[in-house]
C-alpha cells in the first residue's frame, strides 16, 4: 500500500501518465510548480492531457508554452503579480489556441472536485445561473426548482485520473502535510480515480506527534511521491514549526519577470532557460542558484497630493467602512487588484475607531492583517496567526455563500455596465483577459462594491461578456466619486463627488460623460465627498509604499 518512490519529479509523472489523462494541480498555497515543470518537459508538444487547476499564472504558463496539454478546466488565466491583467500566450483563447478551454467559477470548480471526493455525483450551484459563462455548459447542467422557489443548477462532479501536490512533509507511508492557509485543501486529492502525484519539501520518517492544525493527505491515496526542495518556487512555501520545515515566500522578482517576458513576446526564451535546459529539479535548482535578484523597478510615490488611482483607493475605502458602520457587515471578501487595497484600506481605518470586521480572500485567509509593503493578496504573511488561516471552504462557502447577509464582496472590472454586470473574461476584440477567478461565485451570493477607474471602454452601456452578474452590486466606486444604485435593480446615479486631482474644476455631469458610456445622470446634487485626508493617504502608502497599485 505504500507509494512508489522516486528520485525526481520527471521520472514520477512519465511512470504514471497516460495519454488522455485528466490531471489536476491542487490550488494550496503551496503550488506544485515542480511537477508543473516536469509535465511540461514529459509531454512537450503532444497535445495529450487535460488539466485543471484554479488559475493558470507565473510558472503554470509553461503548460502553454511546453504544448503539453490538449484542454484547460479553469477559472483565471492570465498574471496576478505585480498586478492582475492579461497575458497574451491566452489572447486567442476561445479559438482554442494554446489549448481548448472550460472556464469555470472558482468555487464551483472547487466544489465540483469536492462533491466527487465524497462520492457526490452533482452538486446545486446558483452561481452560473445568469452570465455567459453558462454557454457551452448546458449540456452538463440541470435546472432545477429548490423547496423555497429558488431557482438552481446540478452541476456534475469532476473527477481527475490523478491529483498532483506539492507537500510540505511526507513520510515513506504517503501522509502528506500541506501548507497554510490551506486553499482547497485534500478535498481535490480523495477526487482523483488513479489517486495523488506528489512532492514534499521534505521526505521525513514520520509524521509529527501532534498534526493538530495541520491539513493530512492519508496516504493510501499517494500513489508517487517524490522530494523536491523548493517544489513550490516561484510561489511560497508556508509551514508550521511543528513541521521542522523552514518555508518561504513569493520570488516576486521571478513571478513579475515570468509575465514580463509573455507580454514582451520572449515567453519561449523564459521556458527553454527555466523548464527545458535544466533537464530535471535538480537541474532547476542549479540554474536557481546561480540567479542575480532583480533589483526593484518600483519606485516610492512622494508626499504630494493623491494621484487618481490613490484618490479612487480611498473613495472606495470610504464606501467599504460606510458599509460597516451602517451594521450587518461582519466579514469583507477582497478581490485582487485595486479591490483589495480598498479592503485592506478600509480595515486600517475602521480599527482607528475600534470598529471590527474581518477581511477575507477566497485561498482560505481570514481575518487578513495586511503586512505592509507586500501587496501581494495571497502572500501567506498576510494570514496573522493560526486563526486567519483557514481554507476556500471555510470562506467562499460558509462566509460568502452560507454568510452572505453579513458579507461584502470588493471586487473589480475589465468592464462594467449600467445593471452592475461585470466583465473579466472578454474584450470587444475577442480576445482573452483573465476570467471570473472566484468574483462570479461572490457577486451571485452577496451584495458587493466594485471598484474600478471610470475609463470610456470600461463603464460601458453593455458587456461584451457577462463574466459576474450585477444583481448584488450596490456601489460602484470611480476617482471622483460613488455611483449609487436607486433602487433595488435600479440603475446607477452618481450619488458623490470629489474632482478628479488635478481637474479641480470638474464639474460632475460633464465628468461623467466624458468618463463612461453610461446614461446616467447623479442623484440630484451629489453629495460632497471630502477632500483626501492625510491619514486616509499615509495609511494607504504604508501598505503599498512602492505606488504598484497608486
Amino acid at each position: 500500500m505504500r507509494p512508489q518512490i522516486f528520485d525526481d519529479p520527471d521520472t514520477m509523472l512519465s511512470a504514471f501518465v497516460q495519454p488522455g489523462d485528466h490531471l489536476h494541480f491542487a490550488a494550496t498555497m503551496s503550488r506544485a510548480n515542480a511537477l508543473v515543470y516536469a509535465l511540461a518537459r514529459t509531454r512537450r508538444g503532444r497535445h495529450d492531457v487535460t488539466v485543471s487547476t484554479a488559475a493558470v499564472h507565473s510558472s503554470a504558463h509553461a503548460l502553454a508554452l511546453s504544448g503539453a496539454v490538449k484542454h484547460i478546466i479553469t477559472g483565471f488565466l492570465g498574471d496576478t503579480y505585480p498586478l492582475p491583467r492579461p497575458n497574451p500566450l491566452y489572447a486567442d483563447l476561445l479559438q482554442g489556441q494554446p489549448f481548448t478551454a472550460e472556464v469555470w467559477p472558482l468555487w464551483t470548480l472547487m466544489r465540483r472536485l469536492s462533491a466527487a471526493g465524497s462520492g457526490v455525483p452533482a452538486l446545486v450551484s446558483t452561481s452560473l445561473l445568469r452570465g455567459d459563462l453558462r454557454d457551452g455548459k448546458e449540456s452538463a447542467l440541470r435546472p432545477i426548482r429548490l423547496e423555497d422557489g429558488r431557482l438552481a443548477d446540478l452541476v456534475p462532479s469532476l473527477r481527475p485520473d490523478f491529483t498532483l501536490v506539492h507537500a510540505v512533509i511526507a513520510d515513506p507511508d504517503g501522509n502528506l502535510v500541506l501548507g497554510s492557509p490551506e486553499g482547497e485543501g485534500a478535498r481535490s486529492a480523495a477526487a482523483a480515480t488513479r489517486g495523488v502525484l506528489a512532492t514534499a519539501e521534505r521526505m521525513v520518517d514520520g509524521l509529527p506527534a501532534d498534526c493538530t492544525g495541520l491539513t493530512v493527505v492519508p496516504g493510501h491515496r499517494v500513489r508517487g511521491l517524490c522530494e523536491a526542495e523548493r517544489g513550490a518556487h516561484p510561489q511560497s512555501l508556508s509551514c508550521g514549526p511543528a513541521t521542522g520545515v523552514r518555508g518561504y515566500d513569493d520570488d516576486y522578482g521571478f513571478l513579475a519577470e515570468v509575465g514580463e517576458r509573455c507580454r514582451a513576446g520572449k515567453g519561449r526564451g523564459w521556458y527553454e532557460k527555466w523548464v527545458e535546459a535544466p533537464g530535471d529539479h535538480r537541474g532547476y535548482l542549479r540554474t536557481l542558484r546561480t540567479r542575480t535578484p532583480r533589483p526593484s523597478d518600483d519606485a516610492p510615490v512622494g508626499a504630494a497630493g493623491p494621484t487618481e488611482r490613490e484618490q479612487l483607493i480611498v473613495l472606495g475605502a470610504r464606501t467599504v467602512a460606510d458599509a460597516v458602520r451602517r451594521g450587518g457587515v461582519r466579514t469583507v471578501l477582497a478581490g485582487i487588484g485595486h479591490s483589495h487595497l480598498t479592503a485592506w484600506l478600509a480595515n486600517r481605518l475602521l480599527e482607528r475607531e475600534g470598529a471590527e470586521v474581518r477581511i477575507c480572500a477566497e485561498l482560505g485567509f481570514l481575518g487578513m492583517r495586511p503586512s505592509g509593503g507586500d501587496v501581494y493578496l495571497f502572500a501567506p504573511r498576510h494570514a496573522a496567526g493560526p486563526a486567519s488561516a483557514s481554507s476556500m471552504e471555510e470562506v467562499m462557502g460558509g462566509i460568502v455563500t452560507a454568510g452572505a447577509e453579513s458579507c461584502l464582496g470588493v471586487l473589480s472590472a475589465g468592464e462594467i455596465d449600467e445593471h452592475g454586470d461585470i466583465n473579466t473574461a472578454v474584450l470587444p476584440s475577442g480576445r482573452w483577459m483573465t476570467g471570473p477567478g472566484g468574483a462570479c461565485d461572490i457577486a451571485s451570493a452577496a451584495p458587493c462594491v466594485v471598484v474600478a477607474q471610470a475609463r470610456p471602454h470600461r463603464y460601458v452601456r453593455t458587456v461584451h461578456h457577462v463574466t459576474s452578474p450585477g444583481d448584488r452590486v450596490r456601489t460602484c466606486v470611480s476617482q471622483y466619486g460613488r455611483f449609487e444604485r436607486t433602487g433595488p435593480c435600479g440603475s446607477f446615479a452618481l450619488a458623490t463627488w470629489l474632482a478628479p486631482p488635478g481637474d479641480p474644476a470638474a464639474e460632475p455631469a460633464g465628468t461623467v460623460a466624458a468618463t463612461t458610456g453610461w446614461r446616467t445622470g447623479t442623484s440630484g446634487a451629489p453629495a460632497a465627498e471630502a477632500a483626501v485626508r492625510r491619514d486616509e493617504l499615509d495609511a494607504l502608502r504604508a501598505l503599498d509604499p512602492k505606488g504598484v497599485y497608486r
